[in-house]
């Protein structure tokens, strides 16, 4: 089983080629004036939390400094202090861009649709950020977030695999909060939106036998060792 910090790492890598191909252009609006070469910027600000941790920093607060780099320099910098181990710091910052973009509001449809995009997306991160840091509420709370930004009446509407992984991620954190009913909910709607994922019904057994329902941990064990057996990864 990965750890929290190998997922955090994995998800940073996933949301860095998510931000770069989808909404760097939503980050960098929020600047003061943004240009073509601030998506040049996080791109190579986000490649030096990789290879040189501290540079990534400097770089960003220089980026700040200039007022142009916004939303964008200050997700980098905080993916950074994730990265540093400094969860708990690089939650706060994450949280505090998502209150960063609220106050900065448009009346643009598309904009807002990147908008709410970006806040799901930065809001996951700071859960895991927060479960990093061992505050298993406040992770809680930044994921239940993140799934209130998802409405089909909302302007993000969202996917199907996005909201597995939140439900999935949810369940699995309410299982350690001790949460059991809860996480059986979380965790039959992440099986709902994907049934051919093992994770869902390994997690749910696991909610089942901590209830003492052992038939049905049973069954859900079965499931997940079938779809496993069946995985060529």
């Amino acid at each position: 089983i990965l750890s929290v910090f190998k997922v955090i790492v994995r998800v940073m890598k996933a949301l860095y080629h998510y931000f770069l191909l989808f909404s760097c252009l939503s980050l960098v609006h929020l600047s003061v004036r943004a240009d073509e070469s601030d998506a040049n910027k996080y791109e190579h600000c986000m490649s030096l939390v990789e290879r040189s941790g501290e540079s990534a920093v400097s770089y960003a607060n220089d980026w700040i400094i200039t007022g142009f780099g916004g939303v964008a320099a200050k997700h980098c910098r905080a993916t950074r202090l994730l990265v540093q181990g400094k969860a708990s710091d690089a939650a706060r910052e994450m949280e505090k861009l998502i209150d960063d973009m609220t106050i900065a509001r448009t009346e643009d449809p598309d904009q807002m649709v990147k908008n709410a995009r970006l806040k799901v997306q930065i809001y996951a991160q700071a859960a895991l950020a927060w479960q990093q840091a061992g505050d298993k509420d406040k992770a809680y709370m930044a994921y239940s977030s993140a799934l209130s930004g998802i409405s089909p009446d909302g302007p993000y509407t969202g996917s199907t695999a996005l909201l597995y992984e939140l439900y999935l991620d949810r369940g699995t954190l309410q299982i350690v909060r001790g949460q059991h009913k809860a996480a059986v909910e979380d965790l039959t709607l992440a099986i709902e939106k994907d049934d051919r994922q093992f994770e869902g019904y390994l997690q749910r057994a696991k909610a089942y036998r901590k209830r003492r329902d052992f038939l049905k941990a049973r069954i859900d064990l079965k499931i997940a060792a079938k779809i496993a057996g069946d995985d060529p990864d």
